[in-house]
């Protein structure tokens, strides 16, 4: 890989296109690979939009870069030598579910780093029947911070459902926002829009969402079952 120079990539935008060029990819064929339109790609490069954690998660698995870099430009950009894993195909009625490494700070939750550190294995009609969850749909981060103590404490392991279906339901979410990821409860109001809370009195200030904002809010995933060490 070729040396990079920070002040040159100083934006998402600049690092995007840097590692796109890196990899030899037209605009044309990014987008091809990450399922996304030419334009959508073109307005992510320029800088006229920023794309959602789950789009940056893609990217960067196709273009084998660290996403928290990507993201933030905080992390070491060093390219991987192989794609960031993905759920694993069933094994003997097991999906293994991949666990990233996602530091979730107390006060504001920034990205430390991005990368596949782990899977665990999940039995499939547990997910499918009890959890309700798509397999390709889940992954795992571990929390620190305790703005959702008592449900959710510090060093938790939680199985994040991405799917769509999960993201119209009330309950428990991993949030991006400004660029800093959250675990925050989330419930819809009856005259419309959303309140964004912790469970922990006192930790996070509530915050409405009117239903006009909705869309602007990236619900990342709904947090579908919480693993703790006794």
């Amino acid at each position: 890989m070729s040396t990079i120079n920070i002040k040159e990539h100083n934006k998402l935008n600049d690092r995007l296109v840097f590692f796109r060029k890196n990899k030899g990819f037209t605009q044309k064929k990014l987008s091809e690979l990450a399922g996304i339109s030419e334009p959508t790609m073109n307005h992510y490069e320029s800088g006229k939009r920023v794309p959602t954690v789950d789009t940056l998660l893609n990217l960067a698995r196709i273009l084998e870069c660290d996403p928290g870099w990507l993201l933030t430009g905080g992390e070491s950009p060093a390219l991987k030598q192989e794609p960031a894993s993905t759920v694993r195909k069933d094994t003997g009625g097991f999906v293994f579910v991949p666990q990233y490494d996602l530091g979730l700070l107390s006060n504001g939750a920034s990205i430390q780093s991005s990368q596949v550190v782990d899977h665990l294995a999940f039995k499939r009609d547990w997910v499918v029947q009890e959890l309700r969850s798509v397999p390709d749909q889940l992954l795992l981060i571990r929390c620190t911070g305790d703005a959702m103590e008592p449900t959710i404490k510090a060093d938790d392991l939680l199985l994040v459902d991405r799917s769509p279906e999960k993201k119209r339901e009330d309950g428990i979410f991993l949030i991006h926002i400004d660029g800093g990821l959250y675990v925050r409860r989330v419930e819809r109001r009856l005259e419309g829009g959303l309140t964004i809370r912790g469970d922990k009195t006192g930790a996070a200030p509530e915050e409405k969402i009117p239903r006009e904002k909705e869309k602007q809010l990236d619900l990342i995933g709904r947090i579908v079952w919480v693993g703790r060490r006794l």
